[in-house]
C-alpha cells in the first residue's frame, strides 16, 4: 500500500475512533481524584481533534507532535497511537511507525472480543504488514497479512498484500490465487491485476492474463509494466500488430533499452527490417558497446541482403568480443562467397574456441573447398563425418567431401558421397539439386568405368535437368552415343553378374 493510500485509510478511521471506539471500564463514582483523571481525559480530547485537523491539512510533524501530547494526558488513547503510527508511516519514520502500531494491538487487548475490536486489530495488522514490507521483512509482512486475514477472510489489501509477497517468492500459483481473493473482496488498484497479469504469463495462462492486464490498463492507461507484458501475451498469440502498439506506448511513458531491443527483434521478425535498424542504432548511438544491439542489427542486415554493412558491423563487434565463435562464424558465412580466405581465416578461429562445433569444421572445409585446398578439406571432414551429426548438418559436410574428392580424382570415394547426397535430397524432394547430384554421380561411374550405372545416373538427370543445366545436358549428348557403345561392345571396366 502506498503512503497515500495508508493516509486515506487513516482519516477515514478518524470517523471510526470518534464513533465506533471500544467500551473502556466503567467509571467510578466522582472524586477529586477522579475529577482530575476526567480533566486529563478532557485534555487529551482536546489535543486529539486537534492533531487529527492538522493530519488533515497534511502538517504530519505537527499532529504527531500533537498525537503524542494527546498520549501523556491519556496513554489509554489507542485512536491517539493508531494515527500517530499512521502519520510516522506517511514521514518514513519506520521503527516508530511500527512501535505505533504494536502499542495499539496491546491496548487493544485490555478490552473484550467483539467483531468491532477484530475490526480495528484488523486494521493495526495491515498497518504492520505495509511497514514490513517498506522494510523489505517479507516474513514480517506476511505473519501480519495471515493475521488479517484470520480476522477479516474479505480484507482486500491483505489479499493483494499476500500475493505480492508470494509473487517475489516466485510461488506463481499461489500469488494468483490470493490476488484473485483480493479482486473477489473489492480490490480495485490496478498494480494488483497487473500483478495477476504478469503471475499468469508466468504459468503460461495466456488467455486469462489478457483481460487482468486490460483491466489494469483500464484503470492506469499509462501503466508501463502492464503494457509490455500485454505485449508478451500478444507476442505468444502471434499478435505482432497488437505487441508492437503496446511495446511503442511503454516507451512513450519508460524509454530504456530492454524494451527498444524487445520492439526491434519483433519488427525484424515481422520482416521490418528500417524500423528494427532504425532502433538498434538508437541503442548504439547511446550505448556503443551494447553488444544486444549490435548483433541484432548484423542479424537483420544479414537477412535483408545487407551483407557489407553485417560485415561492417561484425568485426567491430569481433574487436570488443573476440572470443565470441558465433560472431567468428557468422562473419566466416559473409565472408564465404568473395573472400574464401578471410572466411577460413574466421572459421579456423572459431573451430579453436569451439572445437566440438561441426558446423565451424565443415565451414573451414567449404572455404578450403573454394580455395582448391582439396585434400586439406577432406582431412578437415574426414573425423567430422565419422561423428554422429544432425542429417541437415551432415548434408553440407558430405557436399564439400563429394566436392573434393571428385576434384582429386577419386572418383569411388567421390561416387559413395554423392549417392548419399542423393538419398538426402529424394526425402525431401529437392528435384533441383538432386539433378546436378545424379550429373556428376553420373561422371564419377564414367570415369571408373562403370558405364551401366553411369548411364542410368545420366539417363536420371536428363528427367530432371532444367534450362539452367543446359551445360551440363550438351555434354551429356555427346557422351552417350559413345557410352552407349561402350556398353553394346562390353567394354565396361565394372563387371556384373548377369
Amino acid at each position: 500500500m502506498s503512503k497515500s493510500i495508508l493516509t486515506v485509510l487513516v482519516l477515514l478511521l478518524m470517523a471510526i475512533a470518534a464513533s465506533a471506539q471500544p467500551p473502556r471500564r466503567p467509571k467510578p463514582a466522582p472524586s477529586p481524584a477522579s475529577t482530575k483523571t476526567e480533566d486529563k481525559a478532557q485534555k487529551a480530547a482536546e489535543l486529539f481533534d486537534a492533531a487529527q485537523n492538522a493530519h488533515q491539512a497534511g502538517n504530519l510533524a505537527k499532529a504527531v507532535e500533537l498525537y503524542g501530547q494527546a498520549l501523556e494526558h491519556d496513554p489509554e488513547l489507542w485512536q491517539a497511537e493508531f494515527q500517530r503510527g499512521g502519520a510516522y508511516f506517511s514521514l518514513d519514520r519506520l521503527p516508530e511507525a511500527k512501535a505505533s502500531m504494536n502499542r495499539v494491538a496491546k491496548l487493544l487487548t485490555q478490552f473484550p472480543d467483539s467483531d468491532q475490536v477484530r475490526q480495528i486489530s484488523a486494521r493495526v495488522q495491515t498497518t504492520l504488514g505495509e511497514i514490513a514490507l517498506a522494510e523489505a521483512k517479507p516474513d514480517e509482512a506476511e505473519k501480519a497479512f495471515r493475521s488479517v486475514i484470520e480476522l477479516n477472510p474479505q480484507s482486500a489489501r491483505a489479499h493483494s498484500g499476500l500475493a505480492e509477497i508470494l509473487f517475489s517468492s516466485n510461488k506463481h500459483a499461489e500469488a494468483i490465487a490470493e490476488a484473485k481473493a483480493a479482486i473477489a473482496a473489492g480490490e480495485d488498484r490496478a498494480a494488483t491485476f497487473t500483478l495477476l497479469g504478469v503471475a499468469l504469463i508466468n504459468t503460461n495462462k495466456f488467455d486469462e492474463a489478457l483481460p487482468a492486464l486490460d483491466e489494469a490498463l483500464k484503470r492506469e492507461p499509462k501503466n508501463a509494466l502492464a503494457l509490455l507484458y500485454r505485449a508478451e501475451v500478444f507476442i505468444a498469440k502471434n499478435k505482432p500488430a497488437e505487441a508492437s502498439a503496446d511495446l511503442r506506448a511503454a516507451l512513450a511513458i519508460e524509454p530504456n533499452t530492454r524494451t527498444k531491443l524487445r520492439l526491434a527483434g519483433l519488427q525484424a521478425q515481422s520482416k521490418k527490417f528500417d524500423e528494427a535498424q532504425a532502433l538498434f542504432q538508437e541503442v548504439l548511438s547511446a550505448e556503443p558497446d551494447n553488444h544486444d544491439a549490435r548483433t541484432g542489427l548484423t542479424a537483420i542486415m544479414i537477412e535483408s541482403g545487407k551483407g557489407e554493412e553485417a560485415v561492417s558491423q561484425l568485426e567491430q563487434l569481433i574487436k570488443t568480443e573476440p572470443n565470441r565463435a558465433v560472431l567468428r562464424a557468422q562473419l566466416a558465412e559473409l565472408y564465404l562467397p568473395k573472400n574464401p580466405g578471410k572466411a577460413l581465416e574466421q572459421y579456423t578461429a572459431a573451430a579453436k574456441l569451439e572445437p566440438n562445433r561441426p558446423n565451424h569444421h565443415i565451414g573451414m572445409a567449404s572455404a578450403m573447398v573454394k580455395l582448391r585446398k582439396f585434400q586439406e578439406a577432406v582431412d578437415v571432414l574426414k573425423p567430422v563425418l565419422a561423428s554422429t551429426l544432425k542429417e541437415d548438418v551432415a548434408y553440407f559436410a558430405h557436399t564439400n567431401m563429394a566436392t573434393a574428392l571428385f576434384e582429386l580424382d577419386d572418383f569411388p570415394n567421390a561416387a559413395r558421397e554423392f549417392l548419399w547426397i542423393l538419398d538426402y535430397q529424394g526425402k525431401r524432394g529437392d528435384r533441383k539439386r538432386a539433378s546436378i547430384s545424379l550429373y556428376f554421380l553420373g561422371v564419377c561411374f564414367d570415369k571408373i568405368g562403370d558405364y551401366e550405372q553411369a548411364l542410368r545416373a545420366y539417363n536420371q538427370f536428363m528427367e530432371l535437368a532444367s534450362p539452367e543445366n543446359q551445360l551440363e545436358i550438351e555434354k551429356i549428348k555427346l557422351r552417350m552415343p559413345s557410352l552407349k557403345r561402350q556398353i553394346e561392345l562390353g567394354q565396361s571396366k565394372v563387371k556384373r553378374k548377369p
